[in-house]
This record gives C-alpha cells, structure tokens and sequence, in this order.
C-alpha cells in the first residue's frame, strides 16, 4: 500500500512537467500542420493567377512541379510540361508520381496526334514514336496504382492506334534509340489494330 502511495505522489509531482511537455509538443504539431496549410494556399493562389509559372523550380518540389506541368500542358506547351513532370515523377508519394507517368504518357499521347497530321508537317516515323513512349508511362502510372481507369483506358486506345507490342517493323538504331525499319518508315504497316487490351 505505501509503495503504491509513493507512486501516486511521484506521479502527481512529475504530472506539471509532463503536462507543459505534452502541450508543447502539441503547439509544435500545430504549428507544423498550419505552415503545411499555409503552404498548399500559398500554392494553391499562385496556380490560379498563373504566377506559378514564374517562380524558380527546385528539383524536390514535386508538387509544385506537377502544378506547373498541368499549367504547361493546358497552355500548349509539351516539351517544358513534359520537364516539370519529369521532376514529379520522382516524388515518394506514390499518388503523386502516378499522376506525373500519367500526365507525361497525355503529353506523349497528344504530340503523336499532331504528328500523325501529315499535311500540316506531321511525321508517322515521330508519331508512332510518341505512341510508344505514351504506351510504356501509362504501364509506369498503372504500375503504381492499378485501379487508375483514365490511365487503363488510354493505353487501350493507344494500343489501337499503335504497332502491335513485340514492335514489329522496329530495329534498334547503333545509337541505342529505336526507328522504323527503312522500308516502313512511312508508318502505314504499323498502324494496326491490337487485339491486346490495356494491361500494363
């Protein structure tokens, strides 16, 4: 019974230490939720004036170079979108950089589509090129997140569109890049249907 008591006494002298510890502690996790809060405003803000765009980029600001890629796109401008996702897409959040190997795949997906226009200078050797690349980011963004649909369904699409998967008609070039055989660079022989359905 007295070494119970002693314990109750002990704890209700060391119960005011413990208490200013506790709430400090606490004051810190606040403070650290609200500069987080402040943070996404501050982002938030800067994406709807477009003065996102201005900003300097650092290579860990995964979000923000996600913000700024979307912007990019929207504004018809793939080769700097295509770099600011690229800096995303490194990220450790595994949303995130599914979102990024999606959006790069779009990027992909839209720049074959010019291209396919041969009147208006297009290239199939450059379209089926960027349908390649377009196929293989929406795998990446289904790899990591399996149930994203937009993603399923575009590879589908493209798999429509696209040279059938052992990419026929392709050889490896001595630079290590892949082309066209010679006599299918005019990409008529590749675009085919795939009976293979969007699976990555």
């Amino acid at each position: 019974m007295k070494t119970q008591h002693k314990i109750f006494q002990y704890l209700l002298d060391k119960l005011p230490t413990s208490l200013l510890v506790l709430m400090a502690l606490l004051v810190l996790a606040s403070g650290y939720q609200l500069s987080q809060w402040w943070e996404a405003h501050q982002l938030n803000l800067a994406y709807d004036n477009k003065s996102l765009l201005k900003q300097p980029l650092k290579n860990d600001e995964y979000l923000k170079a996600y913000s700024i890629g979307y912007l990019l796109a929207s504004q018809n401008k793939p080769i700097e979108a295509a770099k600011a996702f690229n800096i995303a897409e490194v990220s450790l959040d595994p949303e995130l950089r599914a979102r990024a190997k999606y959006a790069i795949a779009n990027v992909h997906f839209e720049s074959a589509m010019a291209s396919s226009d041969i009147e208006h200078g297009g290239s199939h050797r450059r379209s089926v090129e960027r349908i390649l690349l377009a196929r293989e980011a929406y795998k990446g963004a289904l790899r990591i997140k399996p149930d994203m649909y937009n993603a399923r369904y575009n590879l589908e699409l493209i798999d429509r569109l696209s040279p059938d998967k052992r990419g026929q008609g392709y050889e490896n070039s001595p630079d290590g890049t892949i082309g066209l055989q010679p006599y299918q660079q005019n990409g008529t022989a590749l675009m085919k249907d795939n009976t293979r359905r969007g699976l990555p």
